[in-house]
């Protein structure tokens, strides 16, 4: 019989609690700390303050130092990320830390769950088609390159903007219009949707400017709203903001997805 306990996390973690027979511990509960758990099962996202382990599910969070009423000596505990203060709590204690988002199977399911929910997004603001449509989507990482397949899928032309010349060449062999960075505001005023998936803010006020009325932006990158929400509004676009899809719109997947993973982790150790 599993020994696992997941604790904090939003709605996938119950599903991945489900998959690994496990129990489940949120903030508000109390459990019987005379039960001690071999392997202990953290949520993605970990922490949003580095200290403190997240609990959505809660609205709220708990410190790691919880961890020890619960975790059996040398205890597995498997992170949704990195955190030092937990790596040092799992040092002084005897506990082996893994961290099951390194997976790139379970990145790139996750990937793709981003990518079914940014659509499901883009079409619910939409008052047009994809069909027949322009789409910019910046970077051409995992979620971009779902994206950009499932928005031609639909009858969208895709244009990709890459800083790297081997992301644009990609692209154009998946068969999409590349453009560099530097040409965003070239493209824009062509496009009725477009999807930043790069880390770093790359629409100023100016290539607002040049872009239609209603388009749609949809930040998949989960940069700071401001200042792009406000630019984007004052030049007459709709700004989507789709931080933490997965865990929103497919918990039931992303959890069974990290259920996956750490079988596997625990099956291969």
């Amino acid at each position: 019989m599993s020994n696992i306990l997941v604790m904090g996390g939003d709605e996938r973690m119950i599903y991945a609690a489900h998959g690994l027979s496990a129990d489940t511990l949120f903030l508000g509960e109390q459990m019987n700390t005379n039960k001690k758990y071999d392997m202990i099962v953290l949520p993605v996202p970990l922490s949003r303050d580095g200290e403190n382990v997240s609990c959505p599910i809660e609205k709220t969070s708990f410190p790691f130092c919880r961890i020890t009423e619960y975790a059996a000596e040398n205890a597995r505990i498997f992170a949704g990320g990195n955190a030092e203060a937990l790596a040092k709590l799992c040092l002084e204690n005897g506990y082996t830390l893994e961290n099951y988002f390194q997976s790139e199977a379970l990145t790139l399911k996750n990937a793709k769950l981003t990518s079914e929910a940014a659509v499901m997004l883009l079409i619910q603001h939409s008052t047009g088609a994809l069909l027949g449509s322009t789409a910019l989507i910046t970077g051409y990482g995992r979620i971009a390159r779902f994206l950009a397949r499932e928005l031609s899928a639909f009858g969208c032309n895709v244009i990709i903007a890459a800083r790297k010349r081997e992301a644009r060449v990609l692209a154009e062999l998946d068969g999409f219009s590349a453009v560099d960075i530097g040409g965003i505001s070239d493209v824009i005023g062509e496009c009725n949707y477009i999807a930043n998936t790069a880390p770093s803010q790359l629409f100023s006020e100016d290539v607002f400017a040049k872009m239609k009325e209603w388009t749609i932006y949809e930040e998949l990158a989960t940069l700071p709203r401001e200042p792009t929400k406000s630019l984007c509004e004052k030049h007459g676009g709709r700004y989507v903001f789709a931080g933490g899809l997965p865990g929103k719109f497919s918990p039931e997947a992303a959890g069974r997805f990290i259920a996956e993973e750490i079988n596997n982790l625990i099956h291969d150790s």
